[in-house]
């Protein structure tokens, strides 16, 4: 028995690699096993755990009988904040083997309060950081008079905006002057307002006023605000824009605004000026030049031009004036207008000039080290309303990116803590932070007016730690006194929607402003910055929910694993187009979520303007013109430009603060086209090990796998989203829990999807009622939705076995189960709060409410065994007994007795693969055999085609296995006919789409430009399938924890199949290949785990236990 070679691989401790500024009060560990290759049937047999700081042992677990290596929970000593702890853990195996290894991990502050960071400050940039070319949601206001009381003027915005002035920019072809203009008109006995829009669609001109309205009050329709009494005073216009509408006022008053008559009822909103639509439609007009206007015959005396933010706290931004702007500085219309008597004097034109100022906020400050003593440990604790780039000394603090992450950053705000003792020197050190909007503030959500969701401004809040060998202590926070601030560097712009704006030119400044040496004499002093709460609003009445009201309660400080994102894999451009002179499209043939490393040969000062795109416009009669170029329209509010000002000579251009979503790469302005190995695309995400994958003799199906991996790398940046590139990025809770399952098979998510639970609790509200969407909040979906943090949770419980998973989310469930009670379910006759959503975006549509009650016999179900999985015994009973009768009054209201199809509430047939799947799925039916047999029928009548939506599609063929339909899985796997998951493959697909033909060679994108995806990973989640039928790896669900594995292949009509999935044990890996009339079947299962293997499916006794190790069978 001495050959046996076990070995601890690796220690985790919650889940993560010796982690630093941990804020866990009782850590749990896990292990690794590892056996060399041949070795069989290895388990632990005991373990012991000791953990100690320093000389002092503050736990040893001593020799634990017990099998168990994943989250051993720590039962020692209290432990102490920002204080280092070393692990050691020994293991014996069932042979007599013992291995043992070494880890570490260091606490955080350990304390949630503010006043746990010891006197630093939030500080922040004393001027805004404004761009005013993707800036679209402002209010524009200006107070003037009319020289004789009579004449035109007012004021101009949305002018000389890039995309309309060169046609190969826009998707209209409009190339030339643009503007918006609004101006008041006073003639005799009439007083109205004009308005213009000149340049942004074909039928505009300057020549006649795009609309005109009377200058009364909107509402009332009857007072006039501009009479002959005060016709020659000063009056002020203020113009709101909202995206792709915008209000009118005077002297304060609604003048201009339209009446929605829709589903919902009656709504005010302002003047559509987009002519692409009012909502999901590429952005316009933005903010981009403004200035003023007087008509012909009339001189204008303006006091002012101001532009403010919309959203709370609705800061001025922008304001020129004769004196100067906000900074100090000379207006930027000082050497345009004359000003006579102390306003600016405009006559017969109008002037425009960019109101831009600012580049992202720079910090930096000194910090001394003391010479005379040795410095033992540095530490950095840091976080930012936005997120942080840091360097020290001249040296980046860290490879991850996007930092601080996602929270709900008024209950949560995650914190991160760097060991910075080696980049210390003795004497000052120099340390630089800059910062940018990411989920803070800019454009969020799909929502337009959700412009600066948390707050307007970003902010650093940070402290470091010193500690010396003769024990003494020096702590350095952010402050007002001992930083500086600097709003000229590099980054002019960066947002994750927008895109990155960067002036090479200025590069030095960012290289060496954290250099000890730097001189930062002419800059100025930054801010402190807190934030104002904002209010709920809603921007669907009568459907979905409001946004919440955010700032109500201040935020706990956390340290904890906060999902980093990294570069996780490259790849070059393979093909390169010029689309129009000096306009080039560079074709990665993979879509990807990340940014462009672009090497770049230009002469100092040549601007690039880099733009995104997932597709193609087709060569198709409705697209005639715009063949082979870019479709931008399902990007919508999120522009994903990037513009880089080249410093000269060979430079390499790589964003830093925002990401897209795209498979092209359009690059102009350049006179050196860059050749394809200097395109390269840099994929970005929080999954840095995919132990998933599949591969097979069927071409298409493993192009399928690789898709959904790909959309699981692009989705899982920081949080789960829906999809990496247009206006949304959000955290939808009906996607996130439908595809779970299949996620934890290709990785280690214990750690990221308990990151989204706690969003989900934070959104609570106070009845119990969840969020669809996490972090952030707002959106629609119902209970399809609101359902993900009880379904989550038990999957995580079943993968990991991890019952803290559970006691920490369990008083949130049962809130939630609570607030359902009076809602009407088990019931035809709901709260409207239920819905909308069903089967999202299926083919077959299955009726609402056969959906909801079934979603919500699958919560009581679970919650019974999650209350028995704690020992909730009477809590287990009530909720079995609520999953009793909503199981009853499901069977009964939507199962038609005489043909035992499925029905809708009104008695009428549904007969849909989603409802027969859903029931057996959900356990919902009663009648599994016969509920199955028309799963079948309904399968084979639909030509072994997907009828199925997002919540369907994921468990359709796993039920027809179980139902024993096998071929007829396999069938509908292998299914190229539209609708079925290998369709979009054959029409060209790299990853997952939203729809089931966001495109096709035929019709293009069959009308649905801007609502499609073409990077949304749920209709993928069926890939779990072919882990569990194809190669036959599935959990134990009886033994929650995966210590035993379950080997049940059926392999399909293929030559072989081949594939691994993760265990918290390691990779489990199988395959099989057809030999002859027979099968070889070959698997590799974890040590210290066992498996099952059914051979024969058919035949439940025709098994083989087996241990750790490399097996082949013949099947």
């Amino acid at each position: 028995m001495g050959g046996y070679q076990m070995k601890i691989e690796r220690i985790l401790i919650e889940d993560q690699m010796a982690p630093i500024g941990l804020d866990e009060k009782k850590p749990a560990f896990s292990w690794l096993l590892t056996a060399e290759e041949g070795e069989q049937n290895l388990m632990q047999s005991a373990c012991r755990i000791v953990v100690r700081t320093g000389e002092d042992t503050v736990w040893d677990s001593g020799k634990m009988e017990t099998g168990v290596s994943t989250g051993i929970g720590y039962e020692g000593e209290a432990l102490q904040p920002c204080t280092k702890y070393e692990v050691k853990a020994e293991v014996w195996d069932n042979h007599g083997g013992k291995a043992e290894a070494e880890s570490s991990f260091e606490t955080g502050l350990m304390d949630s309060l503010y006043a746990a960071w010891e006197g630093a400050e939030w500080i922040g940039a004393p001027h805004a950081t404004v761009c005013a070319e993707n800036r679209g949601v402002f209010t524009i206001e200006s107070e003037f008079r009319m020289e004789g009381g009579k004449g035109e003027a007012g004021i101009v915005f949305g002018a000389n905006d890039f995309r309309l002035n060169d046609h190969t920019k826009n998707e209209l072809g409009m190339e030339g002057e643009n503007y918006i203009r609004y101006a008041v008109c006073l003639e005799e006995g009439d007083a109205r307002l004009e308005i213009y829009r000149v340049g942004y669609a074909p039928e505009d001109t300057a020549e006649k006023p795009f609309a005109v309205t009377k200058l009364v009050n909107w509402k009332e329709k009857t007072q006039e605000i501009l009479t002959p009494e005060n016709a020659n005073a000063f009056h002020k216009l203020t113009v709101e824009v909202d995206g792709n509408v915008a209000y009118a006022y005077v002297d304060g008053i609604l003048v201009d605004a339209i009446e929605e008559h829709g589903f919902f009822g009656t709504k005010v909103s302002g003047r559509q000026l987009n002519p692409r639509g009012n909502n999901d439609v590429l952005p316009y007009p933005r903010l981009n030049e403004i200035g003023f206007y007087a008509g012909k015959g009339t001189t204008g005396y303006f006091k002012n031009l101001t532009v403010r933010n919309v959203r709370k706290p609705s800061a001025e931004i922008v304001r020129e004036t004769p004196e100067g702007r906000l900074d100090g500085e000379k207006s930027i219309f000082a050497d345009q207008i004359p000003v006579e008597n102390g306003y600016f004097k405009v006559e017969d034109s109008q002037i425009t000039a960019d109101p831009s100022h600012h580049s992202i906020p720079m910090l930096r400050s000194c910090i001394s080290c003391q010479k005379e003593k040795k410095l033992v440990s540095a530490r950095l604790y840091i976080t930012a309303r936005g997120i942080y780039d840091c360097r020290i000394n001249g040296q980046e603090i860290t490879e991850d990116l996007l930092r601080p992450g996602l929270t709900q950053y008024d209950h949560r705000m995650n914190y991160q803590t760097y060991d910075i003792t080696g980049l210390m020197k003795p004497g000052r050190n120099g340390i630089g932070v800059a910062l940018a909007s990411g989920w803070w503030s800019e454009a969020q959500t799909f929502v337009v007016k959700n412009f600066n969701y948390f707050g307007d401004k970003e902010s650093l809040l940070a402290k470091v730690v010193m500690k010396y060998e003769d024990g003494s202590r020096e702590v350095f926070g952010t402050n007002t006194e001992d930083w500086k601030y600097f709003g000229e560097g590099p980054y002019l712009f960066s947002s994750y929607f927008a895109g990155e704006q960067y002036d090479a030119r200025r590069a030095e400044v960012y290289e060496t402003y954290s250099l000890p040496e730097f001189d930062d004499s002419t800059w100025e002093k930054p801010v402190v910055v807190d934030t104002v709460m904002i209010e709920e609003f809603c921007t669907m009445p009568g459907f979905g929910r409001s946004w919440p009201a955010v700032h109500e309660q201040k935020p706990e400080y956390i340290g904890e694993y906060d999902a980093p994102v990294r570069i996780v894999d490259r790849r070059t451009a393979k093909t390169r187009k010029e689309l129009f002179p000096g306009v080039y499209l560079y074709d990665l043939e993979q879509e990807m979520a990340g940014v462009p490393r672009i090497t770049l040969h230009e002469k100092a000062g040549t601007k690039i303007i880099i733009r995104y795109a997932e597709v193609l416009y087709p060569d198709l009669p409705e697209y005639a013109g715009k063949e082979g170029t870019m479709m931008l329209e399902n990007y919508r509010d999120a522009t994903s430009t990037d513009v880089y000002i080249c410093r000269g000579g060979e430079e390499v251009f790589q964003p830093k603060f925002t990401f897209h979503g795209y498979r092209y790469i359009e690059i102009s302005g350049v006179e050196h086209a860059p050749e394809l190995e200097e395109v390269e695309s840099l994929q970005y995400s929080s999954v840095t090990e995919f132990h998933g994958s599949l591969t097979s003799s069927h071409k298409l199906l493993n192009r399928f796998a690789e898709n959904v991996s790909w959309s699981q790398k692009c989705n899982f940046i920081n949080i789960p989203t829906d999809c990496p590139q247009r206006n949304e990025r959000m955290g939808w809770a009906g996607d996130t829990h439908i595809f779970c399952h299949t996620a934890l098979n290709n990785s280690s998510l214990k750690k990221f999807y308990e990151r989204n639970l706690q969003a989900m609790r934070d959104l609570q509200t106070p009845e119990g009622q969840y969020p669809e969407i996490a972090p952030v909040g707002g959106g629609f979906g119902g209970i399809t939705y609101e359902c993900a943090s009880i379904f989550m949770a038990w999957e995580l419980y079943e993968q990991y076995g991890d019952i803290r998973t559970l006691e920490k989310f369990y008083p949130g469930m049962q809130k939630y189960m609570d607030y359902m009670k009076d809602k009407g379910l088990p019931g035809t006759k709901v709260n409207p709060a239920i819905g909308p959503l069903g089967d999202w975006l299926a083919p077959e549509e299955t009726d609402l409410l056969l959906l909801w009650n079934a979603f919500y016999y699958k919560e009581a179900d679970l919650m019974s065994r999650i209350a028995g999985a704690l020992g909730r015994t009477e809590e287990q009973h009530q909720y079995e007994a609520l999953a009793a009768k909503v199981k009853k009054f499901w069977n009964e209201t939507f199962v038609l007795p005489d043909s035992g199809k499925t029905c809708n509430a009104d008695g009428t047939l549904c007969d849909t693969q989603c409802s027969y799947a859903i029931a057996l799925s959900y356990g919902v039916a009663e009648d599994r055999k016969g509920i199955g047999e028309h799963l079948i029928r309904k399968t084979r009548a639909i030509g072994h085609t997907v009828g199925t939506g997002f919540f369907g599609t994921g468990i359709l063929n796993q039920m027809l296995t179980e139902q024993g339909a096998v071929e007829d899985a396999w069938k509908m796997m292998l299914q190229t006919a539209f609708p079925s998951w290998l369709y979009p493959v054959t029409q060209g697909a790299t990853t997952i789409w939203e729809h089931w033909d966001s495109y096709t060679k035929e019709k293009g994108f069959g009308g649905q430009n801007a609502m499609n995806s073409f990077n949304h990973y749920s209709l993928g989640s069926v890939l779990s399938w072919l882990y569990h039928t194809g190669l036959g790896i599935q959990r134990d669900e009886t033994k929650p924890g995966y210590q035993h594995i379950l080997l049940k292949p059926q392999p399909g009509p293929l030559e072989f199949m081949k594939g691994s999935v993760d265990s918290p044990y390691g990779v489990i890996s199988a395959g099989w290949e057809r030999k002859g009339d027979k099968i070889e079947y070959q698997v590799t299962i974890p040590v210290n785990t066992t498996a099952t293997l059914f051979k024969n499916t058919q035949d439940p006794a025709d098994t083989v236990e087996l241990g750790s190790g490399t097996y082949t069978f013949m099947l």
